[in-house]
């Protein structure tokens, strides 16, 4: 029989009995409700996919969640599978796709090194997407890309005499918001750098021009850990690279030798890119996503703990800001497991739905995803927390279940363990701290 409390709509959970033995993974692995731990949630993702491109004016509300709350999950298909894991060496086999024409620029370092990048992006293809499928506004599966790049590139802009809003830019272009063979797992190498690192390559065949005529040659692309390398990788060659001594390449990109990013941009075009419009495709992609806020001076992100509650009746887990849900859950059944992340308090924002059929709770950033639902009958109960900061928040999701489907957790640890128990790795879903 379900309970109606005063606090909590979610409260109803607690008379739902899964179709399946629950598993707590606190329960599990001898977690106690001090251990700081991490979490997840329901999904839809499949019918979701395919309704992406409908309704995209529902009224959202910005304050956060107050004591009222009663949710839902279902996964969003707008997750960028991008994992921060260091890959376990391995022999790589050459690809077999055919390869595109592509240029290659050498860059002579400074140390005797020689760092060569292909650009394997065709930009005005790329252009046109930013004036129609890329729009800010319809989209969260850039956002999600530029949140998995800007914190490492608002580091290494400032500490390098860099424009961070720049650097972010190239590395959507270059690598087509990191979903290029390339730069998606476990390559993350964004800027088509050739060689190795740290002994690990993976060959990819490609095209170049060689006594007049193109060739198909394979190729040793260098093999990163995460996209922080990639990008320590091209700061290294827009800093060291140098032709005669003294003098420095891409100087001309430096933020001491600029006024603004717009003349580090038309220094790179023709060095780094030859490509005629490489200036103003990066200037399209600084403004469409407003990237200028990442060199602006680096102030204390100001963060708030992400409670994560248990219900051992349905197998949901409840991740919420509010102290009223995380003191007073706990009355009525469920399990208080710590903090599941620190959440900045501005960002990305990520709203919740409830399912008042199953009880159910789902997060997602995505205006579509929530209009979809809502068609569904689920509730749209408002914001619910920001998402970024340098660590990733992965996401599982469970096949077997109807309620609880969803896990979001920064653990590899508890990812590794719910995998082996049935549960399907889906990538990236937030950030945090």
């Amino acid at each position: 029989m379900k309970k109606t409390i005063f606090l909590l709509s979610v409260m109803v959970l607690g008379g739902i009995v899964s179709t399946a033995t629950p598993v707590s993974f606190a329960d599990e692995t001898g977690v106690n409700d001090e251990t700081v731990v991490q979490s997840t949630i329901s999904t839809y993702g499949d019918a979701i996919a395919t309704t992406e491109t409908q309704d995209s004016t529902a009224t959202t509300q910005t304050s956060p969640i107050t004591d009222t709350a009663e949710s839902t999950t279902v996964g969003s298909s707008e997750i960028v599978e991008s994992t921060v894991e260091e890959a376990t060496p391995e022999s790589e086999e050459p690809s077999t796709d055919t390869p595109e024409a592509t240029e290659t620029v050498e860059n002579q370092l400074d140390d005797g090194e020689v760092l060569v990048h292909t650009t394997q992006t065709d930009l005005s293809q790329f252009e046109v997407s930013i004036a129609s499928r890329f729009a800010r506004s319809s989209s969260t599966t850039q956002q999600q890309f530029i949140d998995s790049v800007a914190p490492s590139a608002r580091t290494l802009a400032s500490q390098n005499d860099l424009y961070a809003s720049v650097m972010i830019a190239q590395a959507i272009v270059e690598s087509g918001w990191g979903k290029s063979q390339l730069a998606s797992a476990p390559n993350y190498n964004l800027f088509g750098i050739k060689g190795s690192y740290n002994g690990q390559s993976v060959t990819f065949p490609t095209a170049e021009y060689v006594n007049g005529q193109w060739i198909t040659v394979n190729a040793a692309f260098r093999k990163y850990p995460s996209y922080k390398q990639s990008l320590e990788d091209n700061v290294h060659i827009l800093k060291t690279t140098s032709f005669q001594a003294g003098t420095y390449y891409y100087s001309g990109a430096w933020k001491s030798n600029t006024k603004s990013y717009k003349d580090a941009t038309a220094w790179l075009t023709g060095r780094y890119a030859t490509a005629p419009n490489y200036a103003s495709t990066l200037n399209n992609v600084i403004e469409t996503y407003n990237l200028t806020q990442y060199d602006e001076s680096q102030t204390q992100v100001t963060t708030s703990p992400m409670y994560r509650l248990y219900n051992p009746n349905t197998g949901e887990h409840l991740y919420s800001l509010n102290e009223g849900e995380k003191n007073n859950l706990p009355k009525f059944g469920w399990k208080y497991e710590g903090v599941a992340w620190l959440a900045p308090n501005s960002g990305t924002k990520v709203y919740r739905m409830y399912n008042p059929y199953s009880g159910d709770h789902h997060y997602t950033a995505a205006q579509s995803e929530i209009n979809f639902l809502k068609k569904l009958g689920w509730r749209y109960e408002g914001l619910s927390f920001y998402s970024g900061g340098s660590k990733a928040i992965l996401r599982l999701f469970n096949p077997n279940e109807k309620t609880g489907t969803h896990h979001y957790t920064m653990s590899t640890k508890e990812r590794d363990y719910l995998v082996k128990l049935g549960w399907r790795y889906e990538g990236i879903g937030f950030y945090g701290n």
